[in-house]
């Protein structure tokens, strides 16, 4: 019976039954223009591999902020440009009164029960399948 298990793991293995090959990534995650200033508007992407659509949404806040969140689409309006192809966008208007710094925005992929997609990192955790990108808010020079 041993030996039959054995068998079926490699069958599995060999028709290309590979978990990791299937697991949810994001990757390219970008804003343009890459430093801002109060008023402009900012285009936000990210491309997402899904094979076995795991990912119902992804949200985005700034960390040290909660209460400003974000919600990138993949639905092909504007700014998206295609629908469930993988990228998923945003844009955003920078509010006048925004403060200038160097902020972190952390985007997480939710599954459709609202739960973060689980993932494992580099050590073997499981870990919400995340990704942040650093933003840059100036005045502008004049």
């Amino acid at each position: 019976m041993k030996h039959f298990f054995g068998i079926v793991a490699l069958a599995a293995l060999l028709l290309g039954c590979n978990t990791l090959s299937g697991v949810p990534a994001m990757s390219n995650l970008m804003i343009q223009p890459a430093e801002l200033n109060p008023g402009d508007t900012a285009i936000i992407t990210v491309q997402v591999s899904d094979r076995h659509a795991l990912i119902d949404r992804i949200e985005g806040i700034v960390k040290g902020h909660p209460e400003i969140t974000f919600k990138l689409r993949d639905d092909g309006e504007a700014p998206d440009e295609k629908a469930q192809d993988g990228t998923w966008t945003l844009q955003v208007d920078v509010p006048f009164q925004a403060p200038p710094g160097e902020f972190v925005l952390e985007l997480t992929a939710y599954r459709s029960d609202g739960q973060p997609v689980p993932v494992r990192d580099g050590a073997g955790n499981v870990v919400p399948l995340q990704q942040t990108l650093p933003v840059v808010i100036r005045y502008a020079q004049g």
